[in-house]
């Protein structure tokens, strides 16, 4: 049986990742009420967190457990990057792991 987190827990992930990338310069959207102007829709879902960096995007989807798979799969879809982290990689992924 997988873990599934709570909001909170996924919430604080989601913004500690997306300030960390914003302290890096890259150009950041995150599902973050009142730290970050939300990301648009994609294939029907909102990415935690979408990364910009020149013409190249990454969306970033830190996972709460199982009940991801459909918003995961249909971001896979899309036409950009997708990276999928847990929570705690999410807090210590390092900025220099991501590939645009």
């Amino acid at each position: 049986m997988q873990h599934h987190i709570s909001k909170t827990e996924h919430d604080e992930a989601v913004r500690l990742f997306a300030l960390q990338l914003q302290s890096q310069g890259y150009d950041v959207r995150a599902r973050v009420e009142g730290w970050f102007q939300a990301p648009d829709y994609v294939n029907g879902h909102r990415p935690d967190i979408v990364v910009q960096k020149g013409a190249h995007i990454l969306l970033i989807e830190v996972k709460k457990g199982e009940v991801d798979w459909p918003k995961i799969s249909a971001l896979e879809r899309s036409n950009f990057t997708v990276v999928v982290v847990s929570p705690d990689d999410a807090i210590l992924k390092r900025v220099a792991e991501l590939q645009f």
